[in-house]
């Protein structure tokens, strides 16, 4: 009987640690200054500059030319037009990829290069590619693709099943790349003005940065295929610029962590780093008490602080219903939150005193700081940052600011959805 009640406790045991892993949330909770100075970082100032390459490991490199693409309309040519240009290696890790219009032109491009000799690599998360039949795969690899899939179900990794890839990578020849929130899926198509259209965006990068998000890709293909990829496609450039060259800017990737991770150290120096405004797009924005304090502690100071996120014409309701049990704290502290009407609104962008930018994968929750392998490019370039601007107030336009009215539960049902949906915060 002893044996059997330690049996149990032991077994309780196991179960509250799986718990508390699968469960965790962000390391970080505020900022600290030491040695007695107060609001040290500055956005536009060198200090900064050197705090986010020891902070993050990010080398922000000058010599590229990067384009902003907006939704489908603008990315999708350019992406088809750079694959058909290939010449020696392609790369494409897309975490959704569904069955549609996109897909059979992405298949149709990636085989024309596969057999004029061009190595094609194929990255499909088990997850986000799981509606692709089995036959999508069969048509790549019968075309000379190698594909290989990423964190499948299998009982001796069952633990890293919830963690998945989220990234958007597409290297080509290990000079041009993209990156985003954009999806090998059919509502990513159009401007992102309509209801079946996903607003989001994008960037085509030429140059060093490009290079870094091909090592983001190949570091995943490792773990998917055991096969570390070299060569001069990895590193194709001779010197690495200096950040004082045009379009100044770096590849941020990120993988789940028991401590902190890069994304987090990021979001801290740059929200705390911020003097006039902070403009966000987030996807899924369920931040957490950490970043919560964070963003009202930037208003305090004076910030312009808004953030662009989908209401409830999201795809995930979960999502929605989590954020109205803790938007109330932050437009009580003055942070300014906008729901999207046209359609889902899925673009991932930060910008910082129009000097600062982000263009990625990165949400504002738990998931992405903490749980998912994430990619952005950080980007130092003033016309960028300013363009997203531009952008950002646009899509401002088309958007509801939410009041606390909005926020209230509609029934009983409704109150449960919104409390239950907060208590799943950590996996949101």
């Amino acid at each position: 009987m002893l044996m059997s009640l330690g049996g149990l406790v032991f077994l309780a045991a196991l179960l509250g640690m799986l718990l508390a892993y699968l469960t965790r949330t962000t390391a970080i909770r505020r900022m600290r200054t030491l040695g007695g100075e107060q609001d040290v970082l500055d956005a536009r100032e060198d200090k900064f500059n050197i705090h986010l390459g020891l902070m993050t490991s990010v080398q922000v490199v000058g010599g590229n030319e990067i384009e902003v693409l907006f939704n489908g309309d603008q990315t999708f040519p350019r992406i088809w037009d750079a694959i058909k240009d290939a010449k020696h290696v392609i790369c494409v890790h897309v975490y959704e990829v569904n069955p549609g219009q996109v897909a059979d032109t992405l298949l149709r491009a990636l085989s024309e290069r596969a057999q004029a000799g061009v190595q094609v690599l194929v990255l499909l998360d088990a997850i986000g590619s799981g509606q692709m039949p089995r036959s999508y795969r069969q048509r790549l690899i019968a075309a000379g693709a190698e594909v290989a899939i990423y964190r499948p179900l299998r009982l001796k990794e069952a633990y890293k099943f919830q963690q998945r890839m989220h990234m958007r990578a597409i290297v080509i020849d290990g000079r041009i790349g993209f990156t985003g929130g954009f999806g090998i899926a059919d509502q990513w198509l159009g401007n992102g003005r309509a209801q079946d259209q996903w607003r989001d965006t994008n960037v085509r990068i030429d140059g060093p940065a490009a290079m870094q998000l091909q090592v983001a890709f190949s570091n995943n293909w490792a773990e998917a295929t055991g096969d570390l990829l070299i060569g001069d496609t990895i590193s194709p450039f001779n010197r690495m610029p200096s950040v004082d060259e045009p379009q100044a800017a770096g590849i941020m990737a990120c993988s789940p962590s028991l401590g902190s991770t890069n994304a987090e150290r990021f979001f801290f120096l740059a929200i705390t780093s911020a003097r006039k405004r902070i403009y966000i797009a987030s996807a899924y924005f369920v931040p957490t008490h950490g970043m919560r304090w964070l963003l009202m502690n930037a208003v305090d100071r004076g910030v312009d602080v808004r953030v662009l996120t989908p209401g409830s014409n999201t795809n995930q309701p979960l999502v929605w219903h989590a954020g109205r049990a803790i938007y109330r704290q932050l437009m009580d502290a003055g942070v300014r939150i906008y729901a999207y009407q046209p359609g889902m609104m899925h673009a991932k962008t930060f910008v910082a005193d129009a000097c600062w930018a982000t263009v990625g994968t990165f949400n504002i929750d738990n998931r992405s700081m903490t749980l998912n392998d994430e990619v952005a490019l950080i980007i130092r370039d003033e016309t960028i940052a300013q363009c997203l601007e531009q952008h950002f107030l646009a899509d401002l336009e088309d958007s509801k600011e939410l009041r606390p009215r909005d926020l209230q539960p509609e029934s009983g049902l409704d109150w449960i959805k919104i409390r239950g949906s907060r208590l799943l915060t950590p996996f949101l």
